[in-house]
């Protein structure tokens, strides 16, 4: 949970790469974000809601 938005975050099959997805004003986003730590990942998926919020996307 960051900023009351709900995602999700796992390993993908690639070594060092994450599948991401998460939901803002019905409008579903998911992807791939590289990251060796699992906090790393998260950080990066919390910057991408971020902008997201920011957009109004």
């Amino acid at each position: 949970m960051h900023r009351g938005i709900r995602y999700s975050l796992r390993p993908n099959a690639a070594p060092g790469y994450w599948r991401y997805a998460y939901a803002i004003g019905g409008k579903v986003r998911s992807g791939r974000v590289q990251g060796r730590l699992a906090l790393l990942a998260i950080r990066r998926v919390q910057m991408r809601i971020d902008r997201d919020m920011r957009s109004g996307d």
